[in-house]
């Protein structure tokens, strides 16, 4: 199992232009796009300036309620890259997949709203402008006129999400899922991120000066870059050139703190050195650092840390730099602009400058480069991106053919050790006191109730599964649809009633989507990858198959994989009425949670630890059925579902499946969105209590999304 993959085409939307060319010629030039936000008020806020995209962006779209800033944004870049890679008409044979990394979606367009329906519970007439909020929603819209795709992901790590995107994309292509992915990530300025750093503290009032000795903070920023992944015998073949190669990266967790850096820097670093091992490069190789920069006192130190111990000896020679004193803080956009930043250097020969940066703190004694850019020949890039809750992500760039060949690797089987699941069976009542008694009272005295949640069911399926928390090579996947919507609007509404002094800076993290997950993997103590999807109805299936991708690549040996939805006023009057594909007309939605702990089948063997079955394959349709092989004996095996309707019995109709017992977990484990990963945990059980049944077939048919799971007896 080996493939180069390679970037054939690159897009970006940014403050500084409204493409590439414009953006990377200002860029390198040195040239600053921070300035007054006009988006919105910014009266009794820290900082009143931001990296806002002033080129117009698709306003036909507007009339559309799924069109929002954040979509209009990843569109455009989306689009670039695909034209730039050749691929608008692409061969009908030809796989293509879609990862959309972000962190606020639409909240632009549905904030006021969400104070709204906080302040008016009967307000409806507004419903559809909420079509726009789902993380998904720029996925979705993508899919609908980029596509089709065979596969598609929405995640979010927080900062890191834009680097993240363009490891699963690579991971797709490496296992062979695919022939292409369209991967990158967009986020729009909106109230919710402004007012929650703002109450942090960690904005300059000024425009970011990072690495300096005067800095006192981040400007935030807008922006999208998406970027065209294939392996280089796929792009060769169709005649497309590679600008760069991913040769490397890696991705985990600092498990210490949601907001603030771990002081020593040392996860950076480790994960530093495990991209350059898996791109076969030493320190000396590298001739460029994209750093993260954010310009916040914490952050900057931490990372000079981190590349005194990743670079060692050679930490004088190489030049680091970091865009957002240009362009700001663009979110889960951050890191694949500035992975194409890392492109686009590689590809001219030039080191871009920091921004703002005039006199270097001694504390971030680094090889700067200041006022513009540097010529230079640079032939391996090293792009870093560290999120809330410490979910870091490093990648390596280099010129085409520049790093050896990557080794081959051996093929991972996939076994579950461990499982829970819990529901409110009731509507109107709760589940999570059902399994916070797993919790360590003052542990978790900060976490909101998704994260207790979440964590809780991770603690109980932990209890049989290897232990190998500390190691760095466990880690956690997530699924929720909607994220914490009743938070949201509560949050915002504080900020329009009372101001932005008064909003808790305590609950701002809470809010993005990957914050239940940041959470976790803190208390979990989880220093592997950790990130949270989101695929409506079918985000627990979507977390499973990235946990499953994640060990079968060898960047995890162990991942917790499953859902969580909580009781949301909210999503029970709004969002349900909005996207009700995924709930039966008659059901009354209710709260639960499910998840798996998935093993490395040799790592669980070694560890002695009992296997309760082996997740065989997932397998992913969009539109169409999944396909999976036939049952060897149908009356020894099960399809397990969410509810067995006709949209399950559709999918199975005429295949060797059809015979075949079905069960659904709906009702019995309540109605809501995690659904699906009840619906694993129910076919784990069976596998591992009692000797009828030898495989399950887990499927989800919520068109586009379909997702077949097959477990096996171990």
């Amino acid at each position: 199992m080996t493939a180069r993959v390679v970037v054939t085409g690159v897009g970006l939307q940014t403050a500084l232009g409204a493409d590439v060319p414009s953006t990377w010629a200002r860029l390198v030039r040195g040239e600053r796009a921070l300035g007054p936000v006009t988006l919105f008020d910014t009266e009794g806020f820290r900082a009143r300036i931001g990296g806002e995209v002033r080129t117009p962006l698709a306003e036909g779209h507007k009339d559309d309620p799924s069109w929002s800033r954040t979509t209009a944004m990843a569109m455009a870049a989306a689009r670039e890259a695909i034209e730039g890679a050749g691929l608008t008409r692409r061969p009908e044979a030809m796989r293509v997949g879609l990862v959309v990394g972000g962190t606020v979606g639409g909240m632009f367009e549905t904030e006021d709203l969400l104070a709204r329906f906080h302040s008016e519970p009967g307000a409806r007439e507004v419903l559809a402008r909420m079509l726009s909020h789902p993380l998904t929603a720029t996925s979705d819209r993508l899919e609908r006129d980029l596509g089709p795709f065979v596969r598609v992901r929405t995640l979010s790590s927080a900062c890191s999400g834009g680097a993240n995107a363009l490891v699963v994309g690579a991971t797709w292509l490496v296992l062979g899922l695919v022939d292409a992915v369209i991967a990158g990530a967009s986020d729009a300025l909106c109230r919710l991120t402004w007012s929650g750093f703002n109450a942090l503290g960690a904005m300059d009032p000024e425009p970011c000066r990072p690495f300096d000795m005067r800095r006192r903070g981040l400007s935030l920023g807008e922006g999208a870059g998406f970027v065209v992944l294939e392996r280089d015998q796929g792009a060769r073949a169709r005649g497309a050139a590679a600008i760069v190669e991913l040769a490397g990266w890696a991705i985990g967790s600092e498990a210490h703190h949601v907001t603030n850096p771990e002081a020593s820097g040392a996860v950076p670093a480790r994960l530093f050195g495990e991209a350059l091992a898996r791109a076969r490069l030493r320190p000396a190789d590298v001739d460029y650092v994209n750093a993260h920069g954010t310009g916040t006192p914490l952050n900057d130190a931490m990372e000079t840390r981190a590349l005194a111990t990743a670079l060692g000896a050679e930490l004088k020679r190489v030049p680091v730099s970091s865009t957002k004193g240009q362009l700001g803080h663009t979110l889960g956009a951050a890191g694949a602009i500035e992975a194409i930043v890392g492109a686009l250097a590689i590809r001219d020969g030039v080191v871009p400058p920091t921004g703002g940066l005039e006199t270097p703190d001694p504390a971030c004694a680094l090889r700067h480069v200041i006022g513009a850019g540097e010529a230079c020949d640079v032939g391996v890039v090293v792009s870093n991106s560290f999120g809330f809750g410490g979910m870091d992500a490093v990648l390596v760039l280099t010129a085409p053919g520049r790093a050896d060949a990557p080794r081959a690797t051996k093929e991972r089987r996939v076994v579950v050790t461990g499982v829970a699941r819990a529901s409110a069976e009731l509507p109107g009542t709760r589940m999570l006191s059902a399994v916070e008694s797993e919790l360590d009272p003052a542990r978790a005295r900060r976490l909101d109730r998704p994260s207790r949640i979440a964590t809780a069911l991770s603690v109980r399926a932990l209890g049989t599964a290897s232990p190998l928390a500390p190691s760095g090579r466990a880690g956690i996947v997530l699924g929720s649809a909607f994220g914490s919507v009743d938070g949201s609007c509560a949050f915002m509404h504080r900020l329009f009633e009372k101001g932005p002094r008064l909003v808790s800076p305590a609950d701002f993290p809470n809010l993005v989507p990957s914050g239940p997950v940041g959470h976790a993997s803190i208390y979990l103590e989880r220093r592997g990858p950790a990130l949270a999807v989101a695929d409506l109805g079918a985000s627990g299936e979507s977390a499973i198959a990235q946990g499953l991708e994640l060990i079968q690549s060898g960047d995890a040996d162990q991942i917790v994989a499953g859902a969580f939805e909580e009781a949301s006023d909210i999503v029970d009057r709004v969002l349900i009425a909005l996207f009700a594909a995924a709930h039966p007309s008659s059901a009354v939605r209710t709260e639960g949670a499910g998840v798996l702990v998935l093993e490395d089948e040799e790592t669980a063997r070694v560890a002695g630890t009992t296997v309760l079955a082996r997740l065989e394959s997932v397998t992913v349709g969009r539109g169409d059925r999944p396909s999976v092989r036939p049952p060897r004996n149908p009356s020894r095996a099960r399809i397990v579902a969410a509810y067995a309707d006709a949209a399950v019995a559709n999918v199975v109709a005429g295949t060797p499946w059809e015979p075949v017992t079905r069960i659904g977990v709906g009702t019995t484990a309540g109605d809501h969105e995690a659904l699906g990963a009840i619906a694993a945990c129910v076919a784990v059980e069976l596998l591992s209590k009692g000797d009828e049944v030898d495989e399950a077939l887990v499927l989800c048919a919520d068109p586009p999304r379909g997702y077949a799971l097959l477990l096996t007896r171990p």
